[in-house]
């Protein structure tokens, strides 16, 4: 083979390799389903992921986990992280202090419980943070994950196509973003294998929300004087 052609051959194979997370060029970034679980949905999901080698976050409602608790426990069996999404999806600004802490504290019980898996995130919904959730999260010995940085694929509106699903996802993608998808919406299933393809032709590797905020976390920390 001509060095010309060997040369081009390489850039080609080179193009085509995944990144993997320790990858100084990749962007990394968490795909995030919500409101599930969903027996008629998330299967489809799971099943695709593992076909894809991805991992996600799926991040469930409550009272959803104690109807579909099997659902709930194949996300965990498969691998993928569980945050919790609250009670019932409730607007927190619009809750009384019991009732918010039933969508934090008692969502959390209920999740860890009927699911196997300890979830160490609170996901708002709506992405609607209250400043009393802080402490709920605390006394549920878990987090408020970040809204910073999410990317939002708007598949919650029936009125945005499959199409606009798959640009709203890949467009303005970042090192360290959260990209916001809904797992009951069915053309979000059928977009997925070229939002995944399409992310990775921009250098996205797929992380879960923990492993993402101890990237984010990382890239915080002030250099160290050598």
């Amino acid at each position: 083979m001509k060095p010309l052609s060997l040369f081009i051959a390489l850039a080609a194979l080179l193009a085509a390799t995944p990144l993997f997370a320790g990858d100084t060029n990749a962007v990394r970034v968490a795909l995030v389903f919500d409101d599930g679980p969903f027996p008629a949905h998330a299967p489809k999901l799971l099943d695709l992921f593992a076909k894809e080698k991805v991992k996600v976050t799926f991040s469930l409602v409550a009272n959803r986990v104690q109807t579909n608790a099997a659902t709930a426990k194949a996300i965990a069996k498969a691998g993928h992280e569980i945050a919790n999404h609250s009670y019932s999806h409730l607007h927190a600004k619009a809750c009384d202090d019991v009732t918010l802490e039933r969508e934090v504290v008692e969502a959390q019980k209920i999740i860890a419980t009927n699911s196997g898996f300890t979830p160490k995130w609170y996901w708002c919904p709506f992405l609607e943070f209250d400043p009393r959730l802080d402490a709920l999260a605390a006394k549920a010995k878990i987090e408020v994950y970040s809204l910073k940085q999410v990317v939002v694929s708007q598949d919650y509106d029936r009125a945005v196509s499959a199409a606009e699903i798959k640009r709203r996802a890949t467009t303005n993608v970042k090192d360290g973003s959260v990209i916001l998808f809904h797992e009951w919406r069915e053309e979000t299933y059928e977009q997925m294998p070229a939002i995944l393809a399409e992310l990775r032709k921009q250098g996205c590797v797929f992380l879960t929300f923990s492993e993402l905020a101890t990237h984010n976390r990382s890239k915080q920390q002030p250099a160290k004087n050598l």
